[in-house]
């Protein structure tokens, strides 16, 4: 089944929340870097994002908020994939798919 559907909890998130802020706001460490950053927010939100913003939207991040978007966008979705060399002991396509629903 889909882990992250059910079974991330509070601390993996803060965890996660703690990691991206170190990422995010650690000093670019060139102009490349710094119009790379304000580039993804550009494409991700229309404009680019100020400090105090961000950091309100990744605090508003909580377990059950993924939990609610991985049961949305992950659960129950059709499968792609995609492999080279010997296939033995690959999964069929089947489990594959009944991998990601809870039946």
């Amino acid at each position: 089944c889909n882990l992250l559907s059910f079974s991330v909890t509070d601390e993996e998130v803060e965890r996660a929340k703690r990691e991206l802020k170190g990422t995010l706001f650690s000093a670019p460490t060139s102009a490349e870097a710094a119009c790379a950053e304000v580039g993804k927010q550009m494409l991700a939100y229309g404009r680019g994002i100020p400090a105090a913003e961000m950091m309100l939207r990744i605090e508003a991040v909580d377990a059950e908020e993924v939990k609610r978007v991985a049961y949305k966008y992950l659960n129950d979705a059709e499968v792609s994939t995609t492999a080279l060399g010997p296939l033995h002991g690959m999964p069929q396509y089947y489990d594959l798919r009944r991998a990601t629903g809870m039946h």
